[in-house]
């Protein structure tokens, strides 16, 4: 056999070890990303995010609830201060402190007296200055708007500290 007669052979038929070259990297293209967009947008992005985390800290309403019953009877609350407690209902509110009740200060066209709540509980902080705890007890049917209403009669009377109970027995 000749060299020519080899080469037709070889053309037609691979041997096992042999294979043709398949280059497929070569016949693509390569292709460049831009980015610049996408940072563009995360560097608006993050500071926007940013600054809407302090817009949300700034609409939070401070609170506590109220300090558990033990019923020792070992006279803490005379050493705690008056035990003050604001009942909110659908009807009025009245307020309540360590064994008094006043009477109830109905609702005038559907309205709270929030100026004469503001009265009262000055009263109450002339009479005892050195109170800054409050309790405020809410029925079912009060909406959200009073009872942030009702918080802020409290802290422009100089009680500070407002703490919430719920169900109005």
């Amino acid at each position: 056999m000749t060299e020519d007669a080899c080469d037709k052979n070889m053309d037609k038929a691979f041997p096992v070890c042999k294979r043709p070259k398949k280059n497929l990297g070569s016949d693509m293209d390569h292709i460049n990303l831009d980015v610049t967009p996408v940072m563009n947008l995360f560097m608006v992005l993050i500071p926007f995010l940013v600054s809407m985390a302090v817009f949300t800290h700034l609409a939070v309403i401070d609170f506590t609830l109220p300090p558990s019953g033990t019923g020792d009877g070992s006279g803490a609350t005379e050493a705690q201060g008056l035990d003050i407690s604001l009942v909110v209902t659908s009807s009025g509110f009245r307020i309540v402190g360590t064994g008094d009740k006043m009477d109830l200060v109905a609702r005038v066209r559907g309205e709270y007296q929030f100026e004469q709540l503001r009265a009262i509980l000055m009263a109450i902080k002339f009479q005892y200055p050195s109170q800054n705890s409050i309790i405020l007890v809410f029925d079912e049917d009060v909406i959200y708007n009073d009872i942030v209403r009702f918080m802020d009669v409290c802290r422009e009377a100089q009680f500070p500290e407002i703490g919430l109970s719920g169900g109005v027995g």
